[in-house]
């Protein structure tokens, strides 16, 4: 009867050691999508990197240019960790009249104009008004679960 209790201790720390172990682990084959930001007409050096983004949504906006109350343009939020959130704000005071650019596999996927400094680390990227809602719920979709995997890789390497 003495060896019931101990038994049930040693498996209770066993799976919490398995899950703890579990924690920051994450699967390359998940990641997809590596979004970066430039900053439109200036070195190619990122200024955000897919590890700088910790969180992403997605919204609609009216398209201004049609009355079809149904035709919607997309757009990302992206939320990012506080190193890249003083990065952005330093940037956008410096590039104020330019673009920022969302750049996945090389190609431009959203535009945030730069119109005042962004100081609370969300940053909006309308996309190209050419996404349905399929692709932009697709992209979207993509995005999340990269950034997640991104997330868990970094924290990984940390330690």
């Amino acid at each position: 009867m003495k060896l019931f209790p101990l038994l049930i201790l040693f498996i209770s720390l066993c799976s919490f050691l398995s899950i703890s172990c579990n924690r920051h682990r994450y699967n390359p084959e998940k990641i997809t999508i590596r979004p970066r930001v430039f900053v439109a007409g200036s070195i190619p050096v990122p200024i955000v990197d897919e590890y700088d983004f910790i969180d992403v949504q997605l919204g609609t906006i009216a398209n201004i240019l049609t009355d079809d109350p149904d035709d919607r343009i997309y757009a990302l939020w992206f939320n990012l960790d506080r190193r890249s959130a003083i990065s952005i704000q330093k940037e956008t005071l410096r590039n104020k009249g330019k673009n920022l650019h969302l750049v996945v596999a090389g190609e431009v996927v959203g535009i945030h104009p730069i119109e005042k400094m962004i100081s609370n680390g969300v940053i909006p990227f309308v996309l190209s008004s050419q996404l349905d809602e399929i692709n932009a719920l697709k992209l979207y979709k993509g995005m999340k679960s990269s950034i997640k995997e991104l997330q868990a890789e970094l924290k990984a390497h940390k330690g």
